[in-house]
């Protein structure tokens, strides 16, 4: 049987199967002019008439490349030559950012594909990810260092504004829809910018793909089913973490302190990445439940604060804990006590920007202060708290110098000593104040290196 068939048939049985959409609905299909959006807009069109529902084409022209233009004229050709309805949305040049452009872009896009299916009465919209962009996701996160929740990858289906995204091609490879593609005779265009080796995700595609599959030709495959089964576990988790937070809630929002500890170690942490999960953030990787088991078992620190988001903190107070929504203020604004420090994240204090990242290659070119430190896991959570007199520096010689002394020698006012930060180890080692000094870091071999950026 030709691979067209085989693939299409493929698609006709799955979609068939999960009863996403039916005849009477209209559909927005993401199409990028890339052979995986190509074949995924092929395989929507040439379904059955009894499950083909109406298709939109949604395209965006980023003008990131210089054939942006020549790609969004051949998917308009290629749609009005089909009667096939095309929206476009254009990211003009003006809008771009200096920097976080990547992330920008993907902002764009889906704020736009939100549009078409509002302008259009669409309630679904499909994307194009693979089995192989699956597996890029699950190895990507597991070398990143996520929490074992994350490793289930990309989710087959998932609410979206008022609707629902799909990606029904997670269970078809990128060989295997290139092959249905050149089986078409249908055009497609590359995008170079995926073949740079700068990129954690290329690197990923372009190096270890290939060795898992040259391993084992089905390796993609059993890297999707592992995903699978962990998707599995996490139900069968979330089953027994749910009546377990019931036991210890003292309301809707806040949880008994006392019972919380008295749960065994091993399961402290998976309590804690479930609430933090039922809590709507997205994203986190293992140093933030870390961050929070850690304070919750902190005898001499009864309060604290752990940043999950700019609007959301975990905070404990004597023999409760609870997740409360806070403004970044309130966050650095701690006279007496101190916040919990998540990796990875800008903070805003006074005239500075500051963020301490496990990257150990950051860099920033508008940074006016960078320093590397060699931490160990049992020097965290770090924390930032007032500065005071006493706080010593760490000098190049092996001496120390206390904040008082820093701050006379660099003639700070004193209106800029008393709201100065210090940023320290969970045992009291000072690493920084912020903004004006940082401690000289001992090499260590069984440390990772962490980098402070300040501008």
């Amino acid at each position: 049987m030709p691979e067209q068939n085989m693939t299409q048939q493929k698609f006709n049985r799955l979609i068939e199967r999960k009863d996403w959409f039916n005849q009477s609905d209209s559909v927005v299909v993401a199409v990028s002019a890339g052979v995986d959006s190509m074949a995924l807009l092929n395989l929507m069109m040439n379904l059955p008439n009894n499950n083909r529902p109406e298709i939109i084409v949604a395209h965006v022209n980023h003008h990131l490349r210089a054939q942006s233009t020549e790609e969004e004229q051949y998917i308009r050709d290629f749609c009005q030559s089909r009667n096939v309805k095309i929206e476009v949305g254009n990211w003009e040049e003006q809008f771009h950012p200096s920097n976080g452009i990547e992330m920008a872009a993907r902002k764009y896009r889906y704020d736009f594909f939100s549009r078409v299916m509002k302008n259009t009465n669409s309630r679904i919209l499909l994307t194009a990810h693979h089995a192989n962009d699956q597996a890029e996701t699950v190895l990507m996160r597991l070398i990143r260092g996520s929490f074992v929740k994350d490793l289930v990858g990309i989710k087959e289906s998932r609410k979206f504004h008022d609707g629902r995204l799909i990606r029904p091609l997670l269970g078809f490879s990128k060989k295997e829809l290139t092959h249905y593609m050149q089986t078409l005779s249908i055009k497609w265009y590359e995008d170079d910018t995926n073949q740079k080796l700068d990129v954690t995700r290329n690197r990923i595609r372009h190096r270890l793909i290939p060795f898992i599959e040259e391993e084992n030709r089905r390796g993609i495959e059993h890297v999707n089913d592992f995903s699978r089964q962990l998707d599995l576990m996490k139900k069968q988790n979330d089953f027994f973490m749910e009546r377990i937070a019931e036991d210890i809630s003292v309301d809707s929002n806040s949880y008994d302190l006392g019972k919380f500890l008295s749960l065994p170690k091993y399961v402290q942490p998976g309590l804690i990445d479930y609430l933090i999960d039922q809590n709507v953030v997205d994203g986190l990787n293992v140093d933030i439940v870390k961050q929070v088991t850690s304070l919750l078992n902190n005898d001499e620190k009864p309060q604290g604060v752990v940043e999950l988001s700019n609007d959301l903190v975990v905070k404990k107070e004597y023999d409760k804990f609870l997740f409360e929504n806070i403004n970044q203020n309130q966050i650095t604004g701690f006279k007496n006590d101190y916040f919990v420090v998540t990796l990875n994240k800008w903070y805003f204090e006074d005239d500075i920007q500051w963020m301490i990242t496990d990257n150990s290659d950051a860099f920033d070119d508008e940074a006016k202060r960078v320093s590397r430190f060699n931490l160990l896991d049992s020097e965290f959570p770090l924390i930032v708290q007032k500065t005071q007199n006493r706080d010593r520096i760490t000098l190049k010689n092996g001496g120390h110098q206390t904040a008082k002394r820093l701050f006379i020698n660099k003639k700070i006012p004193v209106d800029k000593r008393h709201s100065a930060k210090s940023l320290m180890t969970d045992q009291g080692k000072l690493l920084a104040v912020l903004g004006y000094s940082e401690s000289v870091s001992i090499d260590n071999s069984n440390a990772r290196v962490y980098t402070l950026i300040i501008k």
